[in-house]
């Protein structure tokens, strides 16, 4: 069984955590100017909770073919890897790296000695987007998926070393192709999700996390993202909704900690705009006033110079000399 993006896989008994890099960007539309002039947008967090897990060791097969002489170098890469992710997690990357470059190694072998062997070709894909080496990580999916062309995790790899190359009509028509071989996984619908926001295309990723919810409502990386593509529409009060989903998921991991600082600044931002907001129409109510205030003097002026007029002619008909009849002679 191969690695497989944010997907859980047990190796003798016990959860391997695999650190990869997150697909989740976000659109740069925001309608709200004055909460856009505070801060830069809601980001989502890197998925560092639920990882992908390392893959399974395969059983050894039964005649001395081409996938027993691959089993053991197939191996030594599942344990390598395995044993990198713990040296990562010990905050040890370099000790990570080399043990990844050794587990590379060994999947290639595994590969040339069995070329039907997709699982070494996919893992080897997983190893070098570990790695963020996005150019091989992508011929090695490639490579997997000529050997079984629907090979979910070497199609869901594919896709997500597209989007972190940021060659994005391909992983979008990589994840729609996965989503079509397999419409039950939540997971493919959020990375797909991811990609579209990555795209700037809001509506349709909001329809990719809704059905990811559809299939998992506690999907909390899908409920925060779509909380922060509502936040960066300007619709507060949804994104506050969706992040409350996302917190009461889990509190205490770095998304549901997120949630809880998101749902904060949203509060304390609509507060400085509401008393912004406040204080400018009390500024325009007082320039009203103001401008009330002159008029009123205006009209005052203009009334007494009319009074005046009114007054002079008054004055000028009092003292005009009167017509006498003509004398008679």
């Amino acid at each position: 069984m191969s690695i497989s993006l944010f997907a859980r896989y047990r190796s003798r008994g016990s959860w391997i955590l695999v650190l990869l890099a997150c697909v989740s960007s976000l659109a740069a539309t925001r309608p709200d100017a004055a909460l856009a002039k505070r801060r830069p947008q809601a980001e989502p967090p890197a998925p560092t909770t639920e990882r992908p897990k390392a893959p399974e060791a395969s059983t050894t097969p039964a005649s001395d073919s081409p996938e027993s002489q691959a089993l053991e170098p197939y191996n030594r890469g599942v344990e390598l890897f395995q044993v990198a992710q713990i040296q990562a997690e010990k905050g040890n990357p370099q000790g990570q790296k080399a043990l990844l470059k050794e587990a590379a190694d060994a999947f290639r072998k595994a590969a040339a000695l069995d070329p039907k062997q997709v699982n070494a070709q996919s893992n080897l894909g997983f190893v070098y987007l570990t790695l963020n080496d996005y150019k091989p990580a992508i011929r090695a999916f490639v490579d997997a998926l000529a050997v079984n062309p629907n090979h979910l995790n070497s199609l869901n790899g594919l896709a997500t070393a597209y989007a972190l190359a940021d060659r994005l009509p391909q992983s979008l028509q990589t994840f729609d192709r996965l989503t079509t071989l397999d419409p039950t996984n939540p997971q493919y619908f959020f990375n797909r999700g991811s990609v579209l926001q990555k795209a700037a295309r809001a509506e349709e990723a909001q329809a990719a996390y809704l059905q990811a919810l559809k299939l998992d409502p506690k999907d909390q990386r899908a409920l925060f993202n779509l909380a922060t593509l509502l936040e960066n529409q300007g619709d507060y009060d949804g994104a506050v909704g969706y992040y409350q989903k996302a917190k009461a998921v889990d509190i205490s991991n770095p998304v549901g900690l997120e949630a809880v600082h998101r749902i904060q600044a949203i509060d304390s931002l609509k507060k400085q705009i509401q008393s912004e907001q406040n204080a400018a129409s009390a500024a325009k109510s007082r320039e009203q006033d103001r401008e009330r205030d002159e008029n009123r003097q205006k009209d005052r002026k203009k009334e007494k110079r009319s009074h005046a007029s009114d007054s002079a002619d008054a004055q000028n008909a009092l003292s005009a000399p009167t017509p006498q009849a003509a004398l008679a002679e």
